[in-house]
């Protein structure tokens, strides 16, 4: 017994040029929800990413400090308590400074910046990024910094200059009228609220930002908790919250970062334009799919009523366009998810925000893909389900 002609692969590859037309126009509508999604997800990322450095379990922030860029700090004696908690290895403060920070290199303007700093000997700040701990007794001398290679061009540092041993050569410049050495890079990502950042030692910071008061370091914006190895972060947390009061939230980090991200998704524009975005790439991809299928039944409608003459139930038919939509959607993915890929480098080396293409958001755009291209064919086949086959001849 001889086996079933495949009529969907054969319908869509009788001619390739049309075939060619409609993995264009999918793959088109792949990229567009890839890009729209990517610079969503670029928002989200670029924001959270310095806490997702943060060698932490849990945050402690001020109660009222409704985002990371915002100005709302907390007593470090806070830190002292929590510190004493069962349970709790350490608690290191963080310090930022999001909105009078300025940085001017020289023969260039002064442009805002963002300036991150905490103990170096404490190490609070390389989770993930060993560049940063490898150059932290480079921070310890007076006046020195760290900066993010992926800041703007327009800072006027040379992120490519180095000397004959391969090591950064450092550049001079000034933060808030002080003079600051550049003496090394990292890479962080800038985000929509900042151009870029800063990494220094919590000495320096105090030099710099001294309007805090007497002891700038007394203020804290963040609390970064480290547990002992076997705790429960859920009962730590429960003692923390207990022991400092309302004055401060404590969150773990992965809650922090939802935080931070469900104010930008919720209460900015920004996020919702890329969500409305990401809607119109799926509205596109299903209009033109639609349209690639529409005519296919179109061209071979006298096929379809011969074989709706001899017999063959609308199931038939039913399975036939959405194994032809399958076929669609898988083709157009890939080359669409392939200049999405090459596209989130440009924009990261253009823009300084970090589009990372993890293999659970391609996913979720695959799935995207063929929910679209489904729709797409049932659509294009009411018109031959509802037909009389007498009148298709």
């Amino acid at each position: 017994m001889s086996a079933p002609t495949p009529l969907a692969w054969k319908n869509l590859t009788h001619d390739p040029r049309k075939l060619m037309i409609a993995i264009s126009g999918i793959g088109f509508a792949v990229l567009l929800m890839f890009q729209q999604r990517g610079f969503r997800h670029a928002l989200f990322d670029s924001t959270v990413a310095v806490v997702h450095e943060l060698d932490a379990h849990l945050i402690i922030f001020h109660q009222n400090r409704f985002a990371l860029s915002s100005e709302v700090r907390f007593d470090r004696s806070v830190l002292d308590v929590a510190a004493s908690t069962p349970g709790v290895a350490a608690a290191n403060p963080v310090y930022m400074e999001n909105q009078l920070a300025r940085f001017r290199a020289p023969e260039n303007k002064a442009r805002p910046i963002r300036v991150v700093a905490f103990d170096i000997g404490k190490n609070v700040l390389v989770k993930s990024s060993v560049e940063i701990a490898l150059q932290l007794p480079s921070l310890r001398d007076p006046g020195t910094a760290l900066m993010d290679r992926l800041s703007k061009q327009n800072f006027g540092v040379d992120f490519t200059a180095v000397q004959p041993d391969g090591s950064f050569r450092n550049q001079s410049a000034e933060l808030s009228g002080k003079q600051l050495d550049v003496v090394g890079t990292f890479l962080l990502g800038r985000d929509f609220a900042h151009d870029g950042t800063l990494v220094m030692s919590s000495n320096n910071f105090a030099r710099y930002f001294g309007y805090r008061g007497a002891d700038p370091l007394t203020i804290v914006d963040l609390g970064a908790i480290r547990l002992l190895p076997g705790q429960s972060i859920k009962t730590v947390k429960a003692n923390l919250r207990r022991q400092l009061g309302p004055q401060v939230t404590v969150l773990t980090k992965q809650q922090f970062v939802n935080k931070e991200i469900d104010f930008w998704a919720r209460n900015t524009p920004i996020g919702v334009i890329f969500a409305i975005g990401a809607t119109m790439g799926f509205v596109v991809g299903i209009i033109i799919c639609y349209q690639v299928l529409a005519n296919d039944i179109t061209e071979h409608i006298g096929e379809f009523a011969t074989l709706k003459a001899m017999g063959y139930s609308n199931a038939y038919f039913f399975a036939l366009v959405v194994r032809q939509s399958l076929y669609l959607a898988l083709l157009g993915f890939v080359p669409g998810l392939i200049c999405s890929w090459l596209l989130f480098q440009v924009n990261t080396s253009f823009t300084g925000l970090l589009m990372n293409l993890s293999w659970d958001r391609a996913l979720f755009v695959m799935v995207l893909t063929i929910v679209m291209c489904i729709l797409s064919g049932l659509l294009a086949l009411r018109k031959l389900l509802a037909a009389d086959p007498a009148s298709l001849f």
